[in-house]
């Protein structure tokens, strides 16, 4: 086998010799005739042979492998007028040449002049017309002239895509309907550290656009990707020094009418110069930005289906029966976050003949310094109706990428050899005060009259609350830390060659090692001043703060008079929605902790459980081969079949918790360490293929095996085990699979300058082993399940897993697992690019993007029904043996909704540039009642509407101003009717309106 593959290097590596002595090639740069600027994507071909290439971010191109002899070259890029021009190439020579193009044509013998907009549009339309994979682009044109807050917001245009927002700003995308989890999201083609403790998902409002050379979002995959993008990829490419000194700085101040602050800002600067003969480039950036993020929370608790039986006045049965649910309670979030965030780049590059070298280092910091006030109000107790938990909390997280990319040239070959390493680091120290209100007189409310109740009714009935009856309980302190590290070497070999004069191809081959090493880590302690046990407490709380007034010997904790906030105003709640009351004010409360900590640290109590479920150390080590070849036959087909391999090990460690209550710490002895170990590994087979129709039309297509990892905590050998057997413990399954899918692309693309591009596409995805959670799994039962899939039980952890000596014959968890029913996704994507450069007078400076798109879902999601399956006639009475069916009822995938609009809309005059931006996204399932679909709850229909306005007023300087959630949309989330009965709402989010200004400079 050695031999074979040596033979084939030793043949490939004649051929090149023999081809390099008889071919030379063709360098240069292709730029913009008005400005000067380098073009990028555009497409330069030489006609009569299949030989062409694409231009780099600066517009350069080379072409390798062209026969020696006279040639024409033809050069387009959408939006300008074409260009051809005659070429002779020597042996073993490189040809030299530029080309200027101008945009659109002439108008009665007047110049057409590019617009801003049209300029970042065009350029996004370019790149995806000379890739080799279907992809929808974001330029750094278009992020540069009128900017998002983030770089999650400007992918949230694209075609396909939906967001997860975050206090009014998107975090996080969702591709096609897959939940962030299943996309994978790299720097430069290196994957990014995941600041989630649960999941691999990305947190991409660290990244601001202006930072950014533009992203690109990869809908099909090829073999020298890696495989774990189920939705899809998400690549932010990063800016190299251009040509000459460039300099640039943008200032921004901003308001929230939430809670009327202009405390805004944010500042970005970027320096950049090529030296040495333009060989060797510098580029800096840096960025500080402070934001206020206030925002209004509801959240609904109701109770599991409750079923009932109807009864006539008889008390005979009528046959009509079902489940309801009951209004158990709410709770009223009001959130305060001062957001910092602070970046910086450092880009170094150097270009010759023989190799390439990038070097780039990010850092990104982000400090959330918020305030958030839980107020919980309990319908189903009346002794305790009411509390309020604050927290006070600074999240800072912070992410580096550091990456050594070379690509080196070898005769006509191409050779990568890249080193990169990633830290992500969260850091949380927060402090918690609990207050509850007691009440001793207080009849309880009518359960019945709860059942199917709206919040907002139970509130207004019964919602007052009294601060004379509250009592602070407990002050916690304590502290989270996410570590996460990443070490990447790849390298790839692409070696071009002709097979004949119509056919050429570019074998490529590669392979990438990358680890991973993850800790995360969780300390808490609390005081408790509640009962006899906190009387210590109480004590020491009023020696150290006398002017606390209180009874010492109240069983209910300090009275919560003392710390009341008389300026607390929470203003229209909801927008006037809801009305809060009292708070305590949160300044006193931590100074108060911070002096008392240091020196009664002895009082205080370990909390067992969040101490240690949230400890965990894991370990992974992937290997990744492939081998792919890109074949051009003639100008209008390509295709590139390929095949990669993948073998990941996983070490994991984490702990066996038992709950006991009498303990202080709530915990029994110390949890015993557990180690889990598991490997993976899979075959990824790809084709994409593309076709030109004619000069103004071409079809993509693509087959291509995907995979999902499973979630971190997913897949821990976790296992927390309750006080009371009727209550589930909790458990992890290190036996997980990734989910694997196979995917079908097929679009089919029309363009020219006028119409710019017009694309569909269709997608299909079916998906084996999903990851769902299983309820009411008993592991001393497993001989009960019955009717199961073949092989159903034995993925099912058992006694080599769990602690069977202390876990009852009862006890049940939740477990995840891989589902042996089949997922499937399908949609269709349409997107129209265009801008009216032909147009008379002002309408030529309009710029139009829409794009829509419509996903449908469908999997079975399986439970167990109770069922009997014999008779125990041990005892003196017999009993039934109660067993587990395994049945499946259908549904739709979380987080898809059926339709998704974007609409932009710019207009572009002279020095002033707007964008008028719409969002339309349809419900989307959010948390799954896996039984009887009647908990599933929904994030409802919303429309978004964003102005960004920006006016020139030197060559150099310009003010913009961006005005954000025009319509005061508030994120909603809701269990649907179920048989006449009304819609409940889950939780709401309100973010209120937002405006920003700010001016740019740029040398």
């Amino acid at each position: 086998m050695v031999k074979y593959f040596v033979n084939i290097i030793v043949m490939i590596f004649i051929s090149l010799t023999i081809n390099y002595a008889q071919s030379g090639s063709v360098v240069g740069k292709v730029t913009d005739k008005n400005n000067g600027e380098g073009l990028a994507w555009a497409n330069v071909i030489v006609i009569g042979t299949n030989l062409g290439t694409s231009t780099d971010l600066e517009g350069n191109f080379i072409i390798r492998n062209i026969p020696v002899g006279n040639h024409s070259l033809k050069v387009s890029y959408i939006g300008y007028t074409e260009k051809v021009i005659e070429i002779v190439v020597s042996a073993n020579k490189k040809t030299e040449i530029n080309l200027v193009l101008q945009y659109g044509e002439a108008i009665e013998g007047e110049e057409v002049i590019i617009s801003a907009q049209a300029s970042g549009q065009v350029s996004a339309i370019n790149e995806q017309l000379a890739s080799d994979r279907i992809i929808n682009v974001v330029s750094a044109e278009k992020m540069e002239e009128l900017p998002d807050a983030n770089a999650a917001e400007s992918i949230g245009r694209l075609p396909g895509i939906s967001l997860q927002r975050s206090s009014g700003e998107a975090n996080k995308v969702i591709i096609r309907g897959l939940s962030p989890k299943y996309n994978n999201v790299t720097i430069e083609g290196v994957k990014m550290a995941s600041t989630n403790d649960f999941d691999r998902s990305v947190d991409l409002d660290i990244i601001q656009g202006e930072m950014l050379a533009g992203v690109e979002v990869s809908k099909s995959l090829q073999a020298n990707m890696d495989a774990d993008a189920i939705g899809g990829t998400v690549n932010l490419k990063l800016k190299e020094a251009s040509e000459g000194l460039h300099f640039s700085l943008n200032t921004l101040g901003g308001y929230n009418d939430l809670n009327s602050d202009f405390g805004n800002y944010k500042i970005l600067g970027t320096v950049s110069d090529r030296f040495f003969n333009n060989k060797f480039g510098a580029r800096l950036q840096f960025s500080l930005e402070e934001k206020q993020l206030p925002s209004h929370r509801f959240g609904g608790n109701y109770s599991g289906p409750i079923f009932y039986q109807t009864l006539d006045s008889l008390g005979n049965l009528t046959g009509e029966e079902g489940y309801n649910i009951r209004t158990q309670g709410t709770t009223l979030t009001d959130q305060s976050t001062k957001r910092k965030r602070n970046g910086g780049s450092v880009i170094l590059d150097y270009k010759s003949d023989f190799i390439d070298i990038k070097f780039y280092n990010l850092y990104n910091n982000k400090i959330d310094d918020g305030i958030s006030r839980y107020n919980n109000y309990n319908f189903i107790t009346p002794a305790q109706p009411f509390s309020i938990n604050i927290s006070k909390y600074e999240t800072e997280t912070e992410i580096r990428t550091h990456s050594l990319q070379n690509k080196i040239n070898l005769f006509s070959t191409e050779l990568r050899i890249d080193l990169s390493y990633t830290y992500a680091q969260t850091n949380t120290p927060q402090q918690h005060f609990n207050f509850r209100e007691v009440s001793t007189g207080s009849d309880p409310i009518n359960q019945n009259w709860l059942i199917y109740q709206q919040p907002a009714t139970v509130l207004d009935e019964y919602g007052e609350t009294f601060v004379e009856n509250s009592y602070l309980e407990q002050m916690v302190y304590g502290k989270y830390k996410l570590k996460d590290e990443n070490y990447f070497l790849s390298a790839d070999w692409d070696i071009p060659f002709n097979i004949t004069n119509d056919i050429s191809c570019t074998f490529s081959l590669g392979s990438k090692y990358h680890k991973l090493e993850r800790k995360s880590d969780n300390f808490s302690e609390f005081i408790d001043m509640r009962y006899g046990a906190g009387r210590a407490g109480r004590t020491a709380l009023v020696d150290m703060f006398p002017w606390i007034e209180t009874n010492l010997g109240s069983q209910y904790g300090v009275s919560a008079i003392n710390f009341i906030d008389e300026n607390y105003d929470p203003g229209d709640f909801l927008n006037n929605r809801y009305q809060l009351g009292w708070s305590a004010n949160v300044g006193l409360l931590k100074n108060i902790q911070d002096e008392f900590y240091p020196i009664n640290s002895p009082i205080y109590q370990q909390n067992g459980l969040d101490n240690y479920q949230q400890d965990y150390s894991n370990t992974e080590e992937k290997v990744a081969g492939y081998i792919m070849a890109k074949i051009n036959v003639g100008n209008d087909l390509m295709i590139l079949p390929g095949l990669r391999y993948e073998k990941e090990n996983t070490t994991y460690n984490s702990y066996h918790i038992e709950l006991l209550g009498a303990n202080r710490n709530g915990i029994f002895g110390t949890p015993d360490s557990v180690f889990a170990k598991r490997d993976n590994e899979f075959f990824f087979p790809s084709v994409n293929l593309k076709y030109s129709i004619n000069d103004w039309s071409f079809l993509q297509a693509a087959v291509y095996k995907s995979t999902s990892r499973p979630d971190f905590r997913r897949i821990s050998p976790l296992v927390i085990l309750t006080e009371s057997p009727t209550e589930p413990f909790s458990s992890g399954n290190p036996y997980l699979k990734p989910s694997t899918a196979w995917n079908y692309d097929l679009g089919f693309s029309v363009f020219n300058n006028e119409i710019g591009l017009l694309g569909l596409n269709l997608f299909y995805k079916e998906i084996d082993n999903f990851i769902f959670v299983m309820s009411n799994y008993f592991p001393y039962r497993r001989d009960r399940i019955v009717n199961a899939p073949d092989g159903f039980i034995e993925a099912l952890p058992g006694d080599e897993f769990y602690p069977m000596d202390r876990l009852d014959e009862v006890a049940r968890t939740n477990i995840p697992f891989n589902s042996f029913e089949e997922a499937s996704y399908k949609g269709i994507e349409i997107s129209w690019q265009t801008n009216f450069w032909y147009l008379p007078g002002l309408l030529s400076g309009l710029v139009l993007d829409v794009n829509l798109t419509f996903i449908d879902s469908k999997t079975k999601y399986p439970y167990f029904e109770n069922v009997v399956i014999g008779v125990d006639s041990s005892g003196f009475f017999p009993r039934d043996i109660i067993g587990y069916e395994y049945r499946t009822r259908s549904g739709e995938m979380v987080d898809q909704p059926d339709a998704i609009l974007n609409l932009v809309l710019g207009w572009d005059y002279k020095g002033f540039s707007s964008r008028f931006s719409f969002r339309y996204q349809d419900k989307a399932l959010q948390s799954l009642d896996t039984k009887l679909s009647l908990r599933d709850s929904y994030y409802d229909t919303f429309t978004l509407v964003d102005i960004s306005l920006k006016q020139r007023i030197t060559e150099n300087l310009s003010i913009y101003s961006n005005l954000t959630n025009i319509g005061l949309h508030i994120d909603d989330y809701f269990i649907q009717k179920n048989r006449g009965n009304p819609s409940l709402p889950t939780n709401s989010e309100y973010y209120g309106f937002r405006a920003q200004v700010g001016i740019n400079y740029n040398l």
